[in-house]
């Protein structure tokens, strides 16, 4: 009977660890890449494998516009700097729920998975934004811990610095390159 609680407290405790890795922020992100054929974002959920891009949403004169950040890859400045004044599917789009502070790394892993971490250091309450490190194109650095995410497999884990919790992950995220359009979401 020991063996089997103790069994079943393990199993709790594997599967509790694999759920804290996925946001519990709402998030509700829509993109229509068909309108931006040659944007970063567009690249790199298309790819095979290894291009992701930060997302950033801004509003200036009342129109909001995604900021993109690749991690690898020359862009145009307008492949960067997405104005989003046209509607989808019939309905504006509001970029406000775009995880805990309004940005998200999106594109495929180098295993042609596709990805979507939250932005901000899981590490730091969430509150502290990653950057693209200098050094390796896979990589995201957060200048308050310094800790540094790696993200060229399926999870994005604490490569080097203290030890702690891996990047913030959303369950669910699609593409269909057909009609273009991109989702994010988390209830």
């Amino acid at each position: 009977m020991r063996r089997l609680l103790l069994g079943f407290l393990l199993c709790l405790l594997a599967a509790c660890q694999t759920d804290n890795m996925y946001s519990s922020a709402y998030c509700r992100f829509t993109f229509n890449a068909s309108l931006y054929p040659s944007s970063a974002l567009t690249r790199a959920v298309g790819s095979a494998g290894g291009d992701f891009c930060i997302v950033k949403a801004s509003v200036r004169n009342g129109i909001t516009h995604l900021l993109l950040t690749p991690n690898r890859g020359t862009y145009a400045q307008t492949d960067l700097d997405l104005p989003m004044n046209t509607a989808i599917s019939g309905e504006r789009t509001s970029y406000a729920a775009m995880g805990y502070r309004q940005g998200l790394i999106i594109g495929r892993s180098l295993y042609g998975q596709l990805r979507c971490y939250d932005l901000m250091c899981p590490n730091c309450d969430n509150i502290n934004e990653l950057k693209w490190s200098e050094e390796q194109t896979l990589d995201l650095v957060c200048g308050k811990c310094h800790r540094t995410y790696n993200i060229d497999g399926e999870y994005g884990y604490v490569k080097s610095g203290e030890k702690g919790r891996a990047l913030t992950l959303y369950r669910n995220i699609s593409y269909a390159p057909d009609s273009g359009m991109l989702i994010v979401s988390n209830p």
